[in-house]
């Protein structure tokens, strides 16, 4: 499965750009690659809409 982090590079977009979107920091976007669990529903959609991916990507994150 694909981490969030590999799509996030999949789509070209940096960190710095997500965590605006979402009005958040870069450091804290980047703890939410590390760790999907720690994000609100709220943010989880909206930063599905925004990478134009599937919930499935954060719910069902490789924590490997």
């Amino acid at each position: 499965m694909q981490s969030l982090k590999e799509w996030r590079e999949y789509k070209g977009v940096k960190q710095i750009a997500v965590a605006r979107y979402l009005g958040v920091s870069r450091q804290t976007y980047a703890k939410y690659e590390a760790h999907p669990e720690l994000m609100s529903i709220a943010q989880a959609k909206r930063l599905c809409e925004y990478l134009n991916c599937d919930m499935s990507l954060i719910l069902e994150s490789d924590k490997s």
